[in-house]
């Protein structure tokens, strides 16, 4: 009797203890993991409810207006980009390997083991619903862009280079010279430096050492591409 009391409450700590570990999905959210995960005949391999080729349709399931109570972050197929199209949020559910957008299969090991087994990107792909050691929950640090450079890095470019005739990408990881040449820090909607219009979801976001990235231009979600409105969540 000692002894099966003894592992109950070894199973009860070790429970409490992941779900003290496991924000946002834990019991201080009110998700448990029986929600997304489920013991026996699960569809993918990694015992969800929902085949792994479809891992974005089970995130979507509570990221959705209405889909869970008190969820901010909302996405619909409505927003996912189709380049020069719509969308305001990058795209899931695509080939990882797209030479027109620049795309490449990632290296990093912690992403390469979270595309779909047919080669395509997933919310889950850059996103660790379990750990947010990188915020916004990312499986990787990505304060100079690294997660981004890692897919996208046939457009990372160091320095200008002469124009060819085919297109070219600004350069990343350089300073932004402090110049009456450049605007440093830039200016904003209004024509003063910013955030001097109050809308920051507009305003050019730098590294260190006032560093260029590839965030300093572009937003992964919630961007309209309309610098003087201020975009979503």
């Amino acid at each position: 009797m000692l002894k099966i009391l003894l592992t109950i409450i070894l199973l009860l700590t070790f429970t409490i203890s992941v779900m003290a570990l496991d924000d946002p999905h834990g019991s201080a959210a009110s998700i448990n993991c029986e929600q997304c995960h489920v013991t026996h005949s699960s569809l993918g391999d990694i015992l969800i409810n929902s085949t792994d080729a479809l891992i974005s349709t089970l995130c979507l399931s509570c990221h959705t207006p209405g889909g869970w109570t008190g969820m901010s972050k909302y996405f619909s197929s409505s927003i996912k980009a189709q380049p020069g199209v719509s969308g305001t949020s990058h795209a899931w559910d695509v080939d990882t390997a797209n030479t027109g957008l620049g795309a490449n299969q990632p290296q990093d090991p912690e992403l390469l083991a979270h595309i779909t087994k047919d080669g395509k990107v997933t919310c889950a792909t850059c996103h660790d619903p379990h750990s947010n050691s990188n915020p916004p929950f990312l499986r990787m640090d990505n304060s100079a862009d690294q997660l981004c450079i890692d897919c996208h890095r046939s457009r990372n470019q160091t320095s200008v280079k002469t124009y060819t005739g085919s297109p070219l990408s600004h350069p990343v990881g350089v300073a932004l010279p402090a110049t009456s040449t450049f605007h440093n820090p830039p200016l904003d909607t209004d024509g003063n430096p910013q955030p001097s219009d109050g809308n920051t979801s507009n305003d050019y976001v730098f590294g260190a050492g006032s560093t260029m990235k590839c965030t300093s231009c572009h937003g992964v979600h919630y961007t309209d591409s309309n610098s003087g409105t201020v975009d979503g969540p």
